[in-house]
Parts: structure tokens; C-alpha cells; sequence
């Protein structure tokens, strides 16, 4: 299998302020490979340095066979990046962008814009000025204008931040689409149901590499399992646990505490709980988000 991307000890220094340190990976072509993890914690900026906007202050990489501080107008050439703050023009047409895109980077096909802008449903705002274009509607035009000349990869930062849940799949579809094409995607994203439709992940916090790996193996890695509790009145119930258990998070009105092994602590649950209406206590496999909390904190603890 060939290789899209590689780093080695990759890193980003903004005045004395470390964004990203020592940052190893590989993403494999045809691969959606996704960056995860909370705001702040370095992704942005290691994509900016995989696309050749940022060069890195240590440490090295290649992107498409191309080394990503020699050679970065070849890798802009190649890549189709849609960031975060849409990369479009707000007083132009859907049209006009894609026009302008598809003129930028020299491509003639027609035929090929208008596939484009028909898998993301685009052909009922196509006229439309983007900046009157709804949050969805106007990340699906990004990501539009970032596919018009065919690129071998895709870079997408958070590119469902702000959409409905219909216009999320549709836009979660397409990726996938493209991999089965040959085309390598890495995605940023720190919503971490999204990150289970990658697949290969690296969860990155605080700028620092945590964990490599598919989502099962990641989830499996944290050695977790949750308890899952409900009971009444649930405000009193979460605020007793929490107090025992910090990490405790809730899921609607249900409660839910990860543990190492488990089963253990169901005693100490249901004494802590002595006087409420206990009426389930179960337990369940983590959440990506579950996993990514242990392994963060197992990393932060070494």
C-alpha cells in the first residue's frame, strides 16, 4: 500500500508558545484518515503544515511524495484543502466560486464542476450569493470548490462544524465516495461520533500525539468500560456521583462513569446512591469520547 502522507517529530512553535510537538504518522492513500481531538489541541495548524501554508519550526514531512517545506507549491497543486473558514468569496454565486476555483487551477471540463456540485446537492443554490446560504449549504460549496481539479487529497478542517445532521451525512457520504476512488482524505473534527466513521485515527491533545489507530482499537486500547446508571431524581444522582467520580458525564438524564475493568466499583455505586432511586445500573462498551478521555489523560500523567 502506498503511502499519502508521512511525518516525523513534526512540530510548531508560535513565539514561545509549543502549538504542535514531535508529531510521527502515516496515512495511507485511498485512507480518511481523522485528526481528533479537543479545540486547541494542535490540529489546525498540523494540516496548514501539511498544505504548505505554515513551515514547520522542527522535524519533517511529505505530503504526495512531496516535502512539505521544499516543495510546497507542488503540494498545493495537488491537494484540495476546505478550511474552516469556508475559503469562499461571500458576495459571489456558488457558480462564480467554482467558476474561479475551476480557473485557478486550470480546468477545462465542465461536465466534471457540475458532477461535482450535483453529489453535494448543490443545483438549487447554485445561483445563490454564498454569503445568503445557510451554514450547510455553505460548507458543501467549500467542499466543492476543494474538488473541482480532481486532487489526490482532500484536507477537510472540521467540515461539518455548524451543519444539520442531514447535510453532515451527505457530506461524511461523499468522503467516504472518494476514498473508494483513490482519493486520501484527512479530516479534523473533535466530535467524536464523527471520528468513528475514519478509518484510521491519530487523537491529538494538546498539541502532542496521544494515540494512533483504528476506532476499535483506540476504544479497546483505553482498557474502559462505563456504567451506565439511571436514577432519581437525576440531578441529585449525578452531582453525588461526580463528587466520587469526576470524570462521571451525562448522556441525556443517564449517567454515565468510566472505569478500568469493571464491575468492581458497582457496590460503591449503589452505596453512594443509598436513598435515591436506583432503577438501572449497567454496563456498557466506551464511547470514542470515552476512550479519548483515558488515553489523554494516561498520555498527560507519563
Amino acid at each position: 500500500m502506498s503511502v499519502a502522507i508521512t511525518t516525523s517529530k513534526l512540530g510548531k512553535k508560535f513565539g514561545d508558545e509549543m502549538a504542535v510537538s514531535e508529531v510521527t504518522l502515516e496515512v495511507n492513500t485511498g485512507e480518511v484518515y481523522g485528526l481528533i481531538g479537543p479545540n486547541g489541541a494542535g490540529k489546525t495548524t498540523l494540516i496548514r503544515m501539511l498544505c504548505g501554508l505554515f513551515i514547520p519550526s522542527f522535524g519533517k514531512g511529505t505530503v504526495l511524495g512531496f516535502d512539505i517545506e521544499r516543495d510546497r507549491a507542488r503540494i498545493r497543486e495537488r491537494i484540495g484543502y476546505m478550511s474552516q473558514g469556508f475559503g469562499l468569496y461571500s458576495d459571489l454565486s456558488v457558480d462564480d466560486n467554482l467558476r474561479f476555483y475551476a480557473d485557478i487551477y486550470g480546468v477545462r471540463d465542465t461536465e466534471y464542476v457540475d458532477s461535482v456540485r450535483s453529489r453535494l446537492g448543490l443545483q438549487d443554490v447554485s445561483g445563490q450569493v454564498v454569503g445568503n446560504l445557510s451554514t450547510g449549504a455553505r460548507q458543501r460549496s467549500a467542499l466543492a470548490a476543494a474538488l473541482v481539479h480532481r486532487p489526490e487529497l482532500v484536507v477537510l478542517d472540521e467540515p461539518t462544524s455548524g451543519v444539520d445532521p442531514v447535510a453532515r451525512d451527505s457530506i461524511w457520504q461523499l468522503v467516504g465516495e472518494l476514498a473508494s476512488e483513490g482519493v486520501t482524505a484527512l479530516v479534523t473534527t473533535h466530535v467524536m461520533p464523527e471520528a468513528q466513521r475514519c478509518d484510521r485515527l491519530a487523537l491529538l491533545s494538546e498539541g502532542r500525539l496521544v494515540a494512533t489507530g483504528t476506532p476499535e482499537e483506540l476504544i479497546s486500547r483505553s482498557g474502559l468500560t462505563v456504567a451506565a446508571v439511571d436514577a432519581a431524581p437525576w440531578r441529585e444522582a449525578f452531582a453525588i456521583l461526580q463528587r466520587q467520580w469526576p470524570e462521571a458525564a451525562l448522556y441525556g438524564t443517564r449517567i454515565h462513569i468510566p472505569f478500568s475493568g469493571g464491575g468492581a466499583e458497582e457496590q460503591a455505586i449503589r452505596e453512594a446512591l443509598r436513598g435515591l432511586e436506583l432503577r438501572s445500573l449497567t454496563w456498557q462498551r466506551p464511547t470514542m469520547e470515552d476512550a479519548f478521555i483515558a488515553l489523554a489523560s494516561t498520555r498527560a500523567s507519563q
